[in-house]
């Protein structure tokens, strides 16, 4: 988008629009796979790779890249729908397999962000994109293979009942608020903010794809190799102590030690991480796992999309400190009563 003469302002609430179209189709989708099974979600999240690699493209105008959040926002909905569900309902440790799902996706995202900086460079964007398109193409036949549980009759009245958050209690509901907190912060350091903060320190497409995946990958190991031992509330009261304060220390930095505190920030995002699927784990339930995380998920995704609609303006008129000292602020309204709630 900067490469095609987009505004900062305007970059900021298209990738506004990805986070609320993305929470209320897949709302939607898990509502629906709680009744009719995960399996074809998958499979459509194939189909819309294809289809908004496409669309990026393709893409000159802000309608054009606004489009493209859209049936990105559709596509990552279908997957992210059903996969945590899927995993759950196969899984006897499954704080376990949540935490070993979200490695595995921050692994993959940490690789492909390497290779995106490069392929960039060597391609250019647009060869680029057609290689995502032929990834997308990959993915329809390996969910084929999938074995899907039996699918039920969807009732009405059933869905209303698993909506109901009286049915929920108390915990849930305040969880719900407290993931809103979670999303308000993390959207204004989210997305195109941190490319976009290293690209006006200086560094060149290939070296911010490194930084990123090195950021990405380090979440991924560092969900992996500590949320197993440590409890979910002690998770939750570090890393979102080191959060903030890393948060800060990157708004008063510049050159390579702004590049070293976006790495190290993938340690804790690992922690925070892990902290929020053991959450999951524990206050979902088992007959309706796709509608209870969608539910939560609001939260994260509805906070998301209100920071990341004013990050840009924020960053266009003040600069990056005061994006990410919100967001470092922000963020203590989410980890402290967090870890009292689990504490007690």
């Amino acid at each position: 988008m900067k490469e095609r003469k987009i505004e900062i302002a305007t970059i900021g609430l298209i990738f506004a629009s990805l986070p609320i179209i993305f929470q209320l189709t897949r709302f939607f989708f898990a509502i629906l796979s709680d009744f009719l099974g995960r399996k074809p979600f998958f499979i459509l999240n194939g189909f819309l790779s294809v289809f908004t690699n496409t669309v990026y493209y393709f893409a000159k105008t802000p309608l054009h890249f606004a489009f493209g959040k859209v049936t990105e926002g559709t596509k990552s909905a279908a997957l992210w729908a059903v996969n945590r569900p899927f995993i759950l309902e196969g899984s006897e440790d499954k704080r376990k397999a949540l935490v070993h799902l979200r490695s595995s996706v921050h692994i993959s995202m940490a690789l492909g962000s390497l290779l995106a900086g490069f392929l960039i460079i060597w391609l250019l964007y647009p060869k680029t994109l057609i290689l995502c398109i032929l990834i997308g193409v990959a993915i329809v036949p390996v969910s084929l293979l999938l074995k899907d549980s039996e699918s039920k009759a969807f009732s009405l009245k059933h869905a209303m009942g698993y909506l109901n958050l009286r049915n929920k209690g108390k915990v849930f509901t305040v969880f719900l608020l407290l993931f809103f907190m979670m999303g308000l912060s993390q959207g204004f350091r989210s997305e195109y903010v941190f490319p976009l903060f290293l690209d006006e320190n200086g560094f060149k497409a290939e070296t911010i794809g490194v930084l990123i995946g090195m950021q990405t990958l380090l979440t991924g190991l560092s969900s992996y190799m500590f949320t197993k031992k440590v409890r979910v509330e002690k998770l939750i009261l570090l890393g979102g102590f080191l959060y903030s304060t890393l948060l800060i220390l990157l708004g008063f930095s510049m050159g390579l030690s702004a590049a070293l505190f976006i790495v190290i920030l993938g340690v804790v995002d690992g922690l925070v991480a892990g902290g929020q699927e053991g959450v999951l784990s524990k206050i979902t339930k088992k007959e309706s796992y796709g509608t209870d995380i969608g539910l939560l998920m609001i939260g994260i995704h509805g906070g998301t999309t209100i920071s990341l609609a004013v990050s840009g303006f924020l960053i266009a008129s003040l600069g990056f400190l005061v994006p990410f000292l919100f967001s470092a602020l922000v963020f203590v309204a989410f980890y402290v009563p967090a870890y009292i709630l689990l504490k007690q």
